[in-house]
């Protein structure tokens, strides 16, 4: 299996030739405007634009490059449900799952706009999706049949299908128009346009927010803004949203198939596997598969998922070619539904819980949040609200939440499975070691230097894990994820791990 994990990189984000890839400068002074979008993803590209369009002065920085994380770590599928429709119409009741339908065919929409009014090269294109299983159990139907039932209720139209796919089905059902894109090329042109029109910056990371001086700080200057929008997946620093959701990492992989599927969004439920059809920059055609998920900081399951995976698709498809591997993280809220909005500063704004759905809640939040910053107020605002209180929807996943996090805050110190000296740290691994008398984070690069860091993640003090596939140091509390030197990848920390001893120390 060819994986391209040490720069956690997906099919889309493979070197494309097109030679109009956008580049931006860092930021290197200061700027006043009146919103700073932090965060380049579909979320705050979407945002830039609604709010530019609307006549406001917009900066947007982003900490690595446009659209090389979570967004370009994604399937590229676009749907009006979620991901477990069944699930949300028992916890919130017929009404709001058609409010949630009526949102996410909207968030479509905009990105279908986009694609249109921009002439954005991106393979976007209107497809079926099928929701089936392939094992023919009583319990696997009832399953089917309640989703039905819920789509029934958000006011969709399913239709009894068996799909599209070379390998049987037991059953299942069809929804029609759905969509798919590329998710990287839709962002780097969205970002060319932006370009044009607003400042953009690329390697510019938000290392401080002060909400009551209305400003962001960043390494090179300071952005002073009347609003600031963290469209940062989990939002950047410290937020109360944190503390409801649950952190989880799911694996994708590429391959090329004799037998592709029908065009489509392919859901196998009893698998918990999505499959579709795929033409990468490059022009080749791809399967791209994805399944596998497992809570942050569970550092032997992401090799192992992925393996899974790719046993899955060998058994079902015939694979002509190399295999692709990645993975991208998920923010399960508790109650179900994404957090969007203002946050406990009227100034600051947050967009996060997408679960698995991100793509097209992030058009969703994008409008909202726009709404919300020009004075326009909604009963879609009020449902997300960041602030909203759901004891009775939320308990469940608030428990879970926190006795992780406390779980790996005590347990993960007392815990003494580690190597005993650093010589059992392997070339382009990483681990957690006791050295000169206390606990290290240790990488050793491919030239055989050392790296020492401080194991305790910035953000909330837990203890971080060495990420062998993704060659990363994940924290398993709030998902905040460095580079094996320590550099931040993501937040919400906003700092990187702290050095212990000089690169190549003994």
């Amino acid at each position: 299996m060819r994986h391209l994990a040490d720069t956690n990189t997906s099919i889309w984000t493979l070197p494309s030739p097109s030679p109009d890839t956008p580049a931006f400068p860092v930021l290197e002074t200061d700027l006043h405007a009146d919103v700073v979008v932090v965060g380049g993803g579909i979320t705050g590209l979407l945002t830039a634009l609604h709010l530019s369009d609307a006549g406001q002065r917009v900066v947007l920085i982003d900490a690595g490059q446009i659209a090389r994380r979570n967004t370009g770590l994604s399937t590229g599928n676009l749907y009006t449900a979620v991901s477990n429709m069944s699930d949300l119409s028992a916890r919130w009741g017929g009404g709001v799952v058609g409010q949630v339908r009526a949102l996410r065919a909207g968030g479509i929409r905009t990105i279908e706009r986009a694609v249109r009014r921009l002439a954005l090269d991106c393979g976007f294109g209107r497809v079926p999706m099928f929701y089936g299983i392939e094992h023919d159990a009583n319990d696997l139907r009832v399953r089917v049949e309640q989703e039905m039932l819920a789509y029934q209720r958000a006011g969709l139209t399913p239709s009894a299908s068996r799909g599209g796919l070379p390998f049987a089905l037991a059953s299942g059902f069809r929804v029609e128009g759905q969509a798919q894109f590329d998710p990287y090329r839709f962002c780097l042109g969205l970002a060319a346009h932006l370009g044009r029109r607003i400042p953009v910056f690329e390697s510019t990371p938000a290392v401080d927010v002060d909400a009551g001086e209305g400003c962001v700080m960043t390494p090179g200057g300071r952005i002073h803004a009347r609003h600031i929008v963290l469209a940062t997946h989990s939002p950047a620093g410290f937020n109360l949203v944190q503390a409801e959701m649950e952190v989880y990492r799911e694996c994708g992989i590429a391959v090329r198939v004799a037998d592709p599927p029908a065009p489509g969004i392919h859901w196998i439920k009893d698998s918990e596997r999505s499959l579709r059809a795929a033409v990468a920059a490059t022009g080749e055609q791809w399967l791209i598969a994805v399944g596998g998920k497992h809570q942050v900081g569970e550092q032997h399951r992401q090799q192992e998922e992925t393996q899974r995976l790719d046993a899955y698709v060998r058994e079902r498809f015939q694979v002509t070619g190399d295999v692709i591997a990645w993975s991208a993280q998920q923010f399960k809220p508790a109650d179900g539904l994404p957090y969007i909005g203002g946050s406990a500063h009227d100034n600051v704004w947050v967009a996060t819980g997408f679960q698995a759905d991100g793509l097209v809640w992030g058009a969703v939040a994008a409008q909202l949040i726009t709404e919300g910053i020009t004075g326009v107020h909604s009963d879609a605002a009020r449902l997300l609200s960041p602030l909203r209180i759901t004891p009775m929807k939320s308990a469940k996943g608030w428990a879970r939440t926190n006795a992780t996090v406390i779980k790996h805050l005590v347990g993960d110190r007392i815990k003494r499975e580690m190597p005993t000296h650093v010589d059992e740290v392997n070339s382009g691994c990483g681990a957690l070691v006791e050295r000169d008398g206390q606990r290290q984070a240790i990488y050793r690069d491919p030239q055989g230097q050392l790296h020492a860091l401080s194991p305790v993640c910035p953000h909330m003090k837990c203890l971080v894990q060495w990420n062998d596939p993704a060659k990363s140091w994940d924290c398993p509390c709030h998902g905040s994820r460095f580079a094996p030197t320590g550099e931040l990848l993501e937040g919400p920390a906003m700092t990187g791990l702290r050095r212990l001893a000089p690169e190549g120390g003994p």
